[in-house]
């Protein structure tokens, strides 16, 4: 009976009929493993042969019983065979008051909530860029602890942050959207393109907050629109941008009038020429039906820094074209 847990064949398994021997100094009891395993939970069981105070010791002998090979462990070594799969952290980083347990997309590491929650690789199938707007996910239950429906993840109106591994817009590889639309299946976004010129492996998928999300509004209270292009623009149409980098990800144009072909430019710091819409046609009373951008056609480059100016304009005005409002919605990660 004296032999040690390395006298255990490698990749040895338990089964539940498994016999174990419990030797305590003025005592010894057989029991299965499944008797075992509710021994050594914090509400333990009471058994056949052990008094009603029975505690197992981390020094107490552990004997395993399997096909007639007989081996001693210590209840820590038994636990340690019992649930091999138990990560550990680095113990080496101070922790601070409030830190969590966050998936960084290779391993679990300690710190504060991160802002962006990086979705698991094996969540959604596909794995490159191929279209401008939707990514596609397994869908179906759970499989090894990762949840495959992109419901599980994200919500309309979530912001979405794709890393490809190639850039086709200036000035980085991140692009950022927002849910507008999810099945089990199917992840719709609304942002600046993720189609690469040639198919982009997707390095990391992210689902934001809320608060990451920032809505502007601009109207026009005359008729006398700004058609001065690049140049200075008022009559109320000018928002000063505070606060941290803002990446426009969808807009909405509408207007009060039976004109068409109004295109509407958008402008950043007076400079720039991120995206265009052109608004549909409404009566001399009413606003037509909202003009909203196409799926992905914003340029990931439609981005607005702290004090830089938003303004609107457009190159023909039109008697008929009244009271221009536009909403855009921008992503500050």
């Amino acid at each position: 009976m004296g032999l040690s847990i390395a006298a255990l064949a490698a990749g040895s398994s338990l089964a539940g009929a498994d016999v174990f021997e419990i030797e305590q100094p003025s005592l010894s009891a057989k029991l299965t493993k499944t008797q075992l395993a509710a021994l050594l939970l914090p509400a333990p069981a009471l058994f056949s042969g052990l008094p009603a105070v029975t505690v197992v010791n981390d020094t107490d002998l552990l004997e395993i019983e399997q096909g007639g090979v007989v081996s001693k462990l210590t209840k820590t070594q038994f636990l340690a065979l019992f649930n091999p799969g138990a990560f550990t952290l680095n113990q080496t980083i101070i922790k601070q008051n409030g830190d969590v347990i966050s998936y960084n997309g290779s391993s679990y590491v300690t710190g504060p909530t991160p802002r962006w929650r990086v979705i698991p690789q094996d969540a959604y199938s596909e794995l490159s860029a191929t279209t401008f707007n939707t990514i596609t996910f397994a869908g179906g239950g759970p499989t090894g602890g990762v949840c495959l429906k992109a419901t599980d993840h994200f919500s309309v109106g979530m912001p979405v942050r794709t890393v490809l591994a190639a850039t086709q817009y200036v000035p980085a590889n991140t692009y950022y959207g927002i849910c507008t639309a999810v099945t089990d299946t199917l992840l719709t976004i609304s942002g600046s393109s993720i189609k690469d010129i040639t198919p982009a492996a997707i390095t990391s998928l992210s689902v934001g907050s809320a608060d990451m999300v920032r809505h502007v509004q601009l109207a026009f209270s005359t008729t006398a629109y700004n058609t001065v292009e690049g140049g200075a623009v008022g009559k109320g149409c000018v928002f000063r941008w505070k606060g941290s980098t803002g990446y426009c990800v969808c807009a909405s144009a509408a207007h009060m009038g039976v004109g068409t072909g109004t295109l509407v430019r958008v402008y950043i710091n007076n400079l720039t020429l991120p995206f265009q819409i052109t608004p549909n046609v409404g009566t001399a009373s009413t606003y037509g039906t909202w003009a909203d951008t196409g799926a992905m056609s914003v340029p990931s480059s439609c981005l607005i820094t702290n004090n830089q100016l938003l303004s609107v304009l457009t190159l023909s005005i039109g008697a008929a074209n009244d009271y221009l409002i536009i909403c855009m919605t921008f992503v500050v990660p």
